[in-house]
């Protein structure tokens, strides 16, 4: 994905302009083919009065700490957000669909937040660090919201975090031969952390912004 066709997908008519009409299609086949779903084992069922895309995690899990590199070459710990309500997800500089909108609906959220967005971090983790340098994390943040914390490492230490939220991710390189042009498919939930780094929820990749932005008002 070159950065001119970025800044056309973001900057266009409105967010995805150009992938308007065939939404709900392009939707659908990515969360079958390209975003893997939560073991369902994992959280608990939502309570009737929450909305279909939101799961409850109930109790509260307390996630393990990890320490990740930011756009800055700096290392930060989860721990490190402590005192603010955490939106995270997943993904990768290279991703042709799921992350682009995924980077242009935490803008969205944090728009309609208004000052409420002052008590939150959105923070998006590579899945590809071997493409994914800090510096290219950066340039790829700062086209939707400079303020979205990008973090990026190791694939055994990505693993190892998504796994704790009940995902996943294939690096589709044919063993390490493809060494610029490949995909990685991976889950495409949204997971949010309480202020004391407690998993509370998990956003379907489909939620409306709207959804999304009501859960999170009626939890601050």
């Amino acid at each position: 994905m070159t950065v001119l066709w970025l800044k056309r997908f973001v900057l266009g008519n409105g967010v995805g302009a150009r992938r308007a009409v065939p939404l709900l299609t392009t939707v659908s086949l990515l969360l079958l083919a390209a975003c893997a779903p939560a073991p369902a084992t994992t959280p608990t069922a939502a309570p009737t009065d929450a909305p279909q895309e939101v799961t409850v995690i109930d109790p509260p899990r307390a996630m393990a700490d990890f320490t990740l590199t930011n756009a800055a070459g700096q290392p930060v710990r989860l721990s490190d957000l402590k005192g603010k309500t955490v939106l995270l997800a997943f993904g990768y500089t290279h991703c042709p669909d799921v992350c682009p909108i995924t980077l242009a609906r935490f803008k969205q959220i944090k728009e309609k937040l208004d000052d409420q967005a002052a008590q939150m971090q959105f923070v998006w983790i590579s899945v590809d660090g071997a493409r994914d340098t800090p510096e290219r994390i950066g340039q790829y943040i700062s086209m939707f919201d400079p303020a979205i914390m990008g973090l990026t490492g190791d694939s055994e230490t990505v693993r190892t975090i998504i796994t704790e939220y009940g995902g996943l991710f294939q690096i589709n390189n044919a063993g390490g031969m493809k060494k610029d042009n490949y995909t990685v498919d991976h889950t495409a939930s949204h997971f949010l952390l309480d202020a004391e780094g407690r998993w509370i929820r998990t956003y379907a990749y489909a939620s409306k912004v709207d959804t999304i932005v009501a859960d999170i008002q009626k939890l601050l």
